[in-house]
């Protein structure tokens, strides 16, 4: 009995683990079927998409990539890549444009009108076309293309400037001058470019005189067109326009003539600049402030208004070693003097204040300065000297150095302007010490520097 029993056991068993291979042989052959289908519809419905973005991507890298290129042939692949990118058919507009030929021209009108057609509301696109219809001959064009520009960006200079540049090329001078005053009030520091444009583009100094700096033109404009037109050797036309100013009795701050009065030292046209220093100071009053004694040709030489370190006044440079002071109080006349510090004992030459003072050639002169000092070791002390700056041998003089301390004193000499001299140089000066001891420190006051003409005597005249 027992055995029957554990077959019969043994057999349900096996029945049932026969149903489960089934069950599970039809869950292996069915179910994974439908599953993979349903993975490879899933898969494509998620790369397709992601397919097309990498395509996408990669096409929008390439013509940016291409579009930085200078090779019309790149871009036109860009263009391929990207034809609704307006900025890709401006972009070969401007290089089709800078190769000057006929067919290559109206290829880069053709690409800046598809680029306008796309984006219609851009003023570079328009001011391109503008280029583009002027360099094929086309000037309606060009004017329209260009005052459309101006009409889109009113408040840009760029485009200002590019309309003024339109009416220069195509000799409209009158328009030129109201685009470029239309450029300045946009752009005020753009005065030499307009200057030179129009000189450039119509070579009449009036059109800038007379239109471009009529009123409400400020004066300082005006000077500098006088600087502009000094700085191209044209003296006599901004000599003219000086006078016209000065015969208006027109006052302006000695800060805007100063260009055109170094323009006009360094160039050598003494005359003219000491006429236009002579007027400026007066009209601001800095002759009465610094001494207003007209018989003494060195300008504030009593040091009582700070140098303006241009001109006729004195200038000055720091040198190693030196400290300058031009309002110390040990005056020996008014308010201040000018005083120098040798800090560190050094055997160097020293030059740190000088001015330009017109001359008349072959007159006499008497320069005459007080000095004070306090412990100059040197034997070779500080001292006035005068030069002649175009003719070194020709004239070149001093006064007595002074050494150790000493109180106010007077130091004078003469000398006569050689036949050709019309400015000279008139500094503060230490030369080299040649004999122990050699190197100097200690303090110099100057003050009183004066120069004056000596009469000539009349051997003729009755006694």
């Amino acid at each position: 009995m027992c055995p029957g029993v554990r077959t019969k056991e043994i057999n349900l068993d096996l029945d049932g683990r026969s149903k489960r291979s089934r069950a599970l042989r039809s869950f292996t052959y069915q179910i994974p079927l439908r599953s993979r289908i349903s993975l490879w519809i899933f898969f494509l419905l998620v790369s397709i998409p992601a397919s097309f973005l990498v395509l996408e991507t990669t096409r929008a890298v390439l013509a940016q990539i291409w579009a930085s290129s200078l090779n019309p042939e790149v871009l036109r692949r860009a263009i391929a890549l990207d034809p609704s990118n307006p900025e890709l058919h401006f972009t070969l507009g401007r290089i089709l444009l800078l190769k000057a030929e006929p067919v290559t021209q109206g290829m880069a009108e053709e690409q800046f009108r598809k680029a306008i057609s796309m984006n219609p509301h851009s003023a570079i696109y328009w001011s391109g076309l503008g280029k583009a219809c002027y360099s094929s001959g086309n000037q309606p064009c060009a004017n329209a293309a260009f005052g459309r520009a101006q009409e889109l960006a009113p408040n840009k200079p760029e485009v200002a400037w590019e309309v003024a540049v339109n009416d220069v090329v195509s000799d409209q001078p009158q328009s030129a001058v109201g685009h470029l005053r239309t450029f300045l009030r946009l752009q005020p520091d753009g005065l030499d470019q307009t200057f030179q444009l129009l000189m450039r583009g119509f070579g009449d100094p009036n059109l800038v005189w007379r239109e471009l700096l009529s009123p409400p033109a400020d004066l300082s404009s005006k000077l500098r067109f006088l600087d502009y037109l000094a700085a191209n050797s044209d003296f006599e036309r901004a000599g003219a326009y000086w006078a016209q100013l000065t015969a208006e009795k027109t006052a302006f701050p000695v800060a805007a003539a100063i260009p055109y009065l170094e323009k006009l030292l360094a160039t050598g046209h003494y005359r003219e600049a000491a006429g236009v220093w002579t007027y400026t100071v007066r009209q601001n009053g800095l002759d009465k402030q610094a001494g207003g004694d007209r018989s003494n040709l060195v300008f504030n030489g009593g040091f009582e208004q700070e140098p303006l370190n241009a001109g006729f006044d004195w200038r000055f440079a720091q040198q190693p070693y030196l400290t300058l002071d031009f309002f110390d109080a040990t005056a020996h006349t008014g308010a201040r003097s000018f005083r120098a510090d040798f800090t560190v004992p050094q055997n160097s030459e020293y030059e740190p204040v000088y001015q330009l003072v017109p001359v008349v050639p072959g007159q006499t002169y008497e320069l005459s300065a007080y000095v004070k000092s306090e412990a100059i070791t040197s034997d070779s002390g500080p001292r006035l000297r005068v030069l002649d700056p175009k003719c070194l041998v020709c004239l070149d003089t001093a006064t007595q150095g002074t050494s150790g301390t000493t109180d106010w004193h007077q130091v004078t000499t003469q000398f006569t302007a050689g036949p050709t001299t019309e400015l000279i140089r008139l500094s503060v000066w230490r030369p080299r010490g040649r004999s122990y001891p050699m190197e100097i420190s200690g303090k110099v006051w100057f003050d009183d520097i004066s120069l004056r003409p000596i009469p000539v005597l009349n051997s003729s005249a009755p006694r």
